[in-house]
Formats: structure tokens, sequence, C-alpha cells
């Protein structure tokens, strides 16, 4: 009887370690099954100019083009997020919710946009959460935002933001980028002075509770003048460690050769008040300007500088190459040249992603476009996909 059930005890046991086996070995599998990915791209092509997206499954090989490929669009797209991008169509105006799959793009749900007046120079935005992204808009030295469920595509809230206009009318602001920290929305500006021949004279950035929009806070800071104005065009700030860095843009196309501060300031641990002991100024500003803020983790950022000495007109920035790629140490204040050949700034980008890790800068070296692949953790580049046939690269997007 005991050899019976030690035979027995034994049969199930290896029953059940060849069953956790089986388990382990689909596990496995699984874990070595590669994910399947898509990128999106809007570019600019062709004569006259038009905007496609495109996409593709890789970006470190491979060429994609716009030649019976890619769907043009009239759509003003500005951002992505789980499969979707998001555009305005001015036409209605309404705010459009779509898929693409390089023959067509499929409306997925369009609702009208009348809340707020989000014009590409002055309109900018920021995502609250996977559900909710938060528009807003500087119309007449008023900032007014819209919220969107982009799962209903409905407007959720909107209306005007209690910051102060100008004491003197004939002063303007502008250059507006927004995040949030938690329950906190921060909207950083300047305010241009009109006695100064339209010179803007601080920094300014604004606190809130969010969504009330209540407890609004300004504060203000004379190391700097021009908080980054591409709002809808390239990232620009970050959150690390619960403090909220922003980087100041004062381009030579904007405001001309002013000699004003590039660098990062911050507001720490959720505050309202910018840090009088943190700046970080990235360029000597007479030679070199900056542009954009891309967090790649571990308080470090990739940062586009610009040689200014070879700028002579608004169109040099996209006609010369004069774009060098940095990954920079905001925390401890050092930055470091990615090897990425000098290239053209191009119209408006946001052409770097940060992807798994690894950070992906599509430009264009005079050679055309390719996606450069940087990896942090081994500073090492390697040069990928080709997009053929593009003139600017303007966004470039995780879909899946």
């Amino acid at each position: 009887m005991f050899q019976k059930n030690k035979i027995l005890i034994f049969a199930l046991t290896a029953v059940l370690f060849g069953f956790a086996a089986c388990k382990k070995d689909k596990a496995e599998i699984e874990e070595e099954t590669p994910v399947e990915k898509t990128y999106g791209f809007l570019v600019t092509t062709g004569t006259p100019a038009a905007n496609y997206v495109v996409q593709t499954g890789s970006l470190t090989e491979g060429i994609l083009t716009t030649v019976n490929n890619g769907v043009a669009t009239t759509l003003s797209v500005f951002t992505s997020r789980d499969g979707y991008y998001y555009a305005i169509d001015y036409s209605s105006p309404s705010l459009v919710k779509f898929t693409s799959d390089n023959k067509t793009n499929t409306i997925v749900k369009e609702t009208p946009f009348t809340q707020i007046q989000m014009a590409g120079w002055s309109g900018f935005f920021t995502w609250k959460d996977s559900k909710t992204l938060v528009m807003l808009n500087l119309n007449n030295n008023r900032f007014e935002y819209a919220e969107l469920n982009v799962e209903s595509m409905s407007i959720t809230r909107s209306g005007d933001i209690n910051i102060p206009a100008p004491a003197v009318a004939e002063d303007s602001y502008w250059g507006c980028n927004a995040v949030f920290v938690g329950s906190k929305l921060y909207i950083t500006y300047m305010k241009y002075i009109d006695a100064n021949n339209d010179l803007p004279d601080k920094g300014y950035v604004a606190s809130m509770d969010y969504p009330d929009v209540t407890n609004v806070t300004v504060d203000t800071d004379d190391r700097f003048n021009y908080p980054s104005p591409y709002g809808l065009y390239t990232q620009s700030n970050l959150v690390y460690n619960g403090s909220v860095y922003f980087i100041t843009s004062p381009t030579f196309w904007a405001v001309g050769n002013i000699g004003s501060a590039n660098g990062i300031y911050r507001v720490p641990n959720g505050g309202t008040q910018i840090d009088d002991d943190y700046f970080y100024e990235l360029t000597d500003p007479d030679k070199e300007e900056t542009i954009g803020l891309y967090d790649i983790g571990n308080g470090k950022a990739i940062v586009k500088i610009i040689d200014k000495t070879v700028i002579a007109a608004y169109a040099d920035y996209s006609a010369v190459n004069n774009a060098s790629y940095y990954v920079v140490d905001f925390m401890n204040k050092s930055k470091t040249r990615i090897d990425i050949p000098v290239s053209r700034n191009g119209a408006y980008q946001w052409n770097v992603l940060i992807d798994d890790g690894k950070a992906y800068i599509a430009t264009n070296a005079g050679d055309g476009y390719y996606v450069y692949e940087y990896d942090p953790a081994t500073s090492t580049v390697k040069k990928g996909l080709k997009l053929e046939g593009v003139d600017n690269v303007g966004r470039i997007y995780r879909i899946k």
C-alpha cells in the first residue's frame, strides 16, 4: 500500500512539475516575443508644401517615404496618445481624434471647438492624465482653457484663468507652456514692454489649483526674460522629484540678438515660487540659443542648441546646419554633446521621442532626414531609419 502511494505521489509530482515547467516555458516564450510597435511622423514635403501622417514599425532601420505612402492632412495635429492622434480642424472649428494606417486617416470622433480660440502661435497644451487633455490659449492678454475628455471627446470644463492682465494696456503677454504637478497647474510666460520696443522684461510663472483654477499665484524672475514660446511646437518642461523644470529660449528670430540667458529654472516641490537658488545657464547667449527640454530620466534631459553665429535671417534656421543635441544633467549642471552631425533645425519641430529609455532624434544633417538612436546607458548613437523625400519633421510619436 505504501509503495503504491509512493508511486502515485511520485507520478503526481512529476505531472505537476511538468505542468509548472510548461507554464514556465510558455512564460519565457511570451517574454521573448517582441512587442510590435508603431511610430508616427507628421512631415512636410512637396511643392506646394503639404503635411503628411506616415507610420512605421521601426525607428532603427529601413526607409520611410511619402511616395504612395502616408496620408496628406490639412488638420493641425498637435499631440498623440495611446494609439490616437489629436488635431484641430480650423475650418470648422472642431477637435478631431483619428487613427492612421498610411493609407487612410480614420476619424474616430469629432467635436465642435469654440470654447477657446486656440491658435498655433498662441495656443499650448498639457496632459493632466491619460484621459484628460487640457488646452490653453492666450487671447488679448487673457488666459483661457478648455479640458477635453479624450474618451468621449467632450469638453468637460472651460473658461478664463484669473492671471492679472498687464497694468499697462500697451504691454502684452506671450510665450507660454504649461505642466501639471499633481493637482497644481503651472503656466510660464513673458511680458512684452511696449515702452521698451516690445522687449520682454522678466520671466513669469503662474501656479493654481486644478480643476477649479483658483488660488492663482504669480511669481517673477529677472534672471531670464523669455520662457520658451514653443507651446504647440516642442516639449519645454519636465517634472523631476516633484519639482517642475522649464527652459528659457530667447530665439534670435523672435526677439533679436538681445543676449538674454538661455537656461533652466524650476519651481520646487509643488510650490508657487521660482527657486532663487537654482538657475542653470546652458549657453553663451551671444553665440548660442536653446530649444526643447526632453526628459530622459535620472535628472537628465535632451536639449537642442542652435549656433546663432551662422544665422543672419529667419530662413537660416532651416537652411543651414546649426543644431546640435546635448544631454543636460540639470541637477549637477553639466552638458555633453551627443555624437550626431550638426544639422538643420527645421521649422516648429517636436522631433525628439523618448521611448523605452532611449532617445530618437529625427534630424537632417544635409544628406536627408534620419532618425538617430541615442542610448543614455552607454552614451552611444546609431543612425537608423531614413525619411526619404521629407523636407521637415514636425512631430514624432510612439503610437502603440
